[in-house]
């Protein structure tokens, strides 16, 4: 892979940290080759080792996300990732980012920080953060939020709630400490994400189907699986749903053509037709539903690595996984409110049921999606795990 390079000649690091003197072991520096991004990757794989909800997530796939000419998040952004280091080893790690489609579209003067993971130290956590903020400032840009990584198509929010559940695929876990770091540097809450954990066997499938029956009635409906014999075509399905439906939410960005095939071709594997369905209205598809094998769940004992034998434990171990994840959900605008979700929720629910799925997580959710929510309960879903985005405005 390509080594990773300084987005800016000059890395505007501040040497003093609000008011206390500056720890002379510590040393901020920013990736400039394989070797700093190593020890960039390692970082949470040793801070969490010991911690028995920690899912290590798979080096090679840590590497790709961070080069900057492989992850397509690069065609129109900018990120600087750091390192903390006291006395020669590393004690901490940030990403700065500049995703400019969010100011474009939402009209925010706001950057984003991420791949946050630090030692439960306030001194390094303040270090980190104002170095984070000040490669912000010196682009002008009047608030810093997060953590994302890298924007809110990706895995985003620190954990606030939830800590003794086994994180799902796609959602970060982190220690209790790190709100308490970032709090303790002045970062604000803006918004919490809230997952919801939802037995199979607890569904009312009766009761739902009753109302799926009359929705369907209503309208010239038809859903179906998920087609990987077309497996393109559906994908370009995706692409038109998923940006029209999520368009009015809280801080959400469109992912671009080159962002969602990216992201088709890492799942593609996972993809189960009985979890996965369009809606369609009169021929056409207005609403979907992925779902997912919850991929953690095999994750959690391959230690980062797929090599040499963990690739045979993932192939024979994800019919065996117990549990599923509600990635996406969406329909398109001109069909809000008119019930079609709930025929995706029962597809999914059925097909968990014939496929002998024991558990399901429902999530991330905008803690304002109060329609949303209400389904969600209305189902039998129950909150057990929020994370926090948090901001905070910047000096010039």
């Amino acid at each position: 892979m390509s080594q990773p390079t300084s987005d800016s000649e000059t890395n505007p690091v501040a040497d003093r940290t609000r008011g206390r003197s500056a720890d002379p072991g510590l040393e901020l520096r920013t990736v400039q080759n394989r070797a700093d991004l190593k020890l960039f990757i390692d970082l949470p794989y040793r801070l969490h080792s010991a911690e028995p909800f920690f899912v290590p997530p798979l080096r090679f796939d840590q590497k790709r996300r961070l080069d900057r000419k492989s992850n397509p998040f690069f065609r129109h952004s900018e990120a600087e990732y750091f390192l903390a280091l006291r006395s020669g080893r590393v004690v901490g790690r940030i990403a700065a980012i500049d995703y400019k489609p969010h100011r474009e579209i939402h009209g925010e003067n706001v950057g984003f920080f991420g791949w946050f993971e630090c030692i439960d130290d306030q001194a390094v956590a303040d270090r980190l953060f104002e170095t984070a903020a000040a490669w912000l400032a010196a682009r002008g840009i009047g608030a810093m939020r997060g953590p994302a990584s890298f924007c809110m198509n990706d895995e985003v929010g620190v954990l606030v709630e939830g800590y003794e559940v086994l994180p799902s695929l796609l959602t970060p876990w982190n220690p209790p400490y790190y709100e308490a770091l970032m709090t303790g540097w002045g970062l604000a809450k803006v918004m919490d994400l809230v997952s919801f954990a939802l037995p199979v066997a607890s569904y009312d499938h009766e009761r739902l189907g009753r109302i799926v029956d009359r929705i369907t009635r209503r309208a010239n409906m038809r859903l179906r699986r998920f087609d990987l014999a077309n497996f393109d075509r559906e994908v370009e399905h995706f692409k038109r749903l998923y940006n029209d439906a999520w368009n009015d939410n809280w801080g959400f960005v469109g992912l671009t053509d080159a962002e969602i095939d990216h992201m088709a071709k890492d799942l593609k594997p996972l993809i189960e037709p009985k979890l996965a369905h369009f809606v369609e209205v009169d021929g056409e598809p207005v609403g979907f539903a992925l779902v997912l094998p919850d991929l953690n769940q095999i994750l959690k004992g391959l230690r980062g690595r797929l090599f040499p034998f963990g690739i045979f434990k993932l192939l024979f171990g994800l019919k065996r996984v117990s549990r599923i994840r509600l990635l996406a959900m969406g329909v398109r605008r001109d069909f809000h409110r008119s019930g079609l979700d709930s025929v995706l929720y029962h597809a999914s629910y059925l097909g968990a049921r014939e496929l002998g799925k024991v558990e399901s997580e429902l999530g991330w959710v905008l803690e304002s999606n109060t329609v949303m929510i209400t389904t969600i309960e209305k189902v039998g879903g129950r909150r057990h795990r929020t994370h926090r985005l948090l901001e905070k405005a910047l000096s010039a």
